[in-house]
Parts: structure tokens; sequence; C-alpha cells
């Protein structure tokens, strides 16, 4: 029971950090990687979690919200609209229906979609995670895991493995954890 309370813990921190930056984000990466001690997740989640927090150190608040703008709203390879993944050179009405079903899974779950996304599509990963997060049925997470998450999270890492980017050390924790609980569910 307690890892499926670190699991949902840990989905929603994540969202928290994958939302457009503000003051508050580097005490959420220090609350982050306080959580993520003696859990089940790799060493290394915490090892790409420092360095992103290093990065951070390294940079304004001006300057890591125009890096997020940049690397998440102008570049398609690394957009954060999961969806863009899984229907990549189709046609449009395939990610649109995908978009309606998810929307109409929170809302026959009760998740407040409207709050939580703040204008973000259904499909965004922030907005994705803090589902992961809220949702009590196991078997539910698992299957959304499976079906819809991992096979963009792969797609998102694998873009990010020739980005020097400070979000890429964020984006290979997550998923490294998302991996493992897969894995985990299998």
């Amino acid at each position: 029971m307690q890892s499926i309370v670190i699991k949902k813990g840990i989905y929603t921190q994540f969202a928290e950090l994958l939302e457009f930056p503000r003051e508050d984000i580097r005490p959420k990466v220090e609350e982050c990687i306080q959580d993520l001690f003696g859990s089940q997740y790799p060493e290394d989640v915490i090892k790409e979690l420092v360095s992103f927090k290093n990065d951070l150190d390294r940079l304004s608040l001006d300057a890591l919200q125009e890096l997020y703008s940049y690397t998440f709203e102008l570049v398609s390879d690394t957009t954060l609209d999961m969806g863009y993944y899984l229907h990549a050179g189709q046609d449009g009405f395939k990610r649109a229906r995908n978009l309606v079903a998810v929307k109409a899974m929170y809302r026959d779950k009760g998740f407040p979609f409207e709050e939580i996304a703040k204008g973000e599509l259904p499909d965004h990963l922030s907005v994705l995670l803090h589902f992961l997060g809220f949702i009590e049925n196991e078997e539910l997470r698992r299957d959304f895991m499976k079906t819809f998450v991992v096979v963009s999270m792969e797609k998102l890492h694998r873009n990010f493995q020739t980005k020097k980017n400070a979000y890429r050390h964020l984006i290979n924790a997550l998923y490294k954890i998302i991996d493992k609980d897969v894995k985990e569910a299998k």
C-alpha cells in the first residue's frame, strides 16, 4: 500500500515540475529528491533530479521559463502533448478522437480536468501525471500507463537524448519511474 501512495505522490510531483516554471520550482525539486530517497525507484532517478536541480541553480527564472517555452512549446519533437507521439504522421482526426476519449475518462473518474489543466490539452504530460496521481484504481492506472503513457514517454525520452537541456534530466528521471512501474505491473 505504501508503494501505491509513493507512486501517486511522485506522479503529482513530476506533474508540477513539468508545468510552466514558477518561483517555487527549486523547492519542489528538492522535495521530490527527498521523497525518492529510500523508495523503490532506481538510484539513477535521484541522480537525474540532482542534475536537473544543478542546472536550475545556474539559470535565472526568466532563462528557465524561456527554456521551457522553447523546449516544450516551440519544438514539436519535445512537446508535452503526448498524443502527438502516438499519432505523428497520421491524420489529426485520430488524435482528436483520442483527446475526446481521454477527457471523457477524466470526467467519468471525477478528475477535475478544467481546474488542473489550466488550458492545456487532455494529453499534456503534466495533466496525465496529475491524473495518474489522482486515480485510486490501480488497474486503470496500469492500463492507462501501458496503452498511452509509456508509448509516448518512450518517444519523448528518445527525442531528448540528443538535447543538451536541463529538462532532459527531468524527462530521464520520469521515464525511469514509469518504466519501472510498468515493468513491475506485468
